[in-house]
């Protein structure tokens, strides 16, 4: 059985369809993602996005598209820190900005699939 891991009730229907998500909350096409929807996402799980927040976003697109997978979070933290700096290095600083399952809301503010280590 799949749960739903944000509050879709929540979400804008004149402007986002629900229709666009799994079973578990993640879109269903990766294409269909836009920035405005990663704030919509971002509000119904108690997120505000800054330019912190979308640089990682960004750098989570971008490692799935050049490696066609989603990252573990040990992967993605050494890709942040290649990618975006010394300050993005570490686990911490990702649970800074996603808190509690940073890769899960990453993920789902990315508008990217469930990623592997997540249950």
């Amino acid at each position: 059985m799949t749960t739903v891991f944000w509050d879709m009730s929540r979400l804008d229907r004149d402007r986002f369809d629900p229709a666009l998500f799994d079973g578990e909350g993640f879109l269903r096409d990766p294409a269909q993602w836009t920035p405005a929807l990663a704030d919509e996402i971002a509000r119904c799980l108690g997120l505000s996005l800054t330019d912190a927040h979308r640089q990682v976003l960004d750098a989570c697109r971008d490692f799935q598209a050049r490696y066609q997978r989603m990252p573990t979070t040990r992967v993605f933290v050494k890709h942040l820190g290649q990618t975006l700096g010394p300050d993005y290095a570490g686990s911490a600083a990702l649970m800074q900005l996603f808190p509690d399952t940073p890769m899960r809301l990453v993920a789902l503010c990315a508008g990217l699939p469930k990623p592997p280590n997540c249950f």
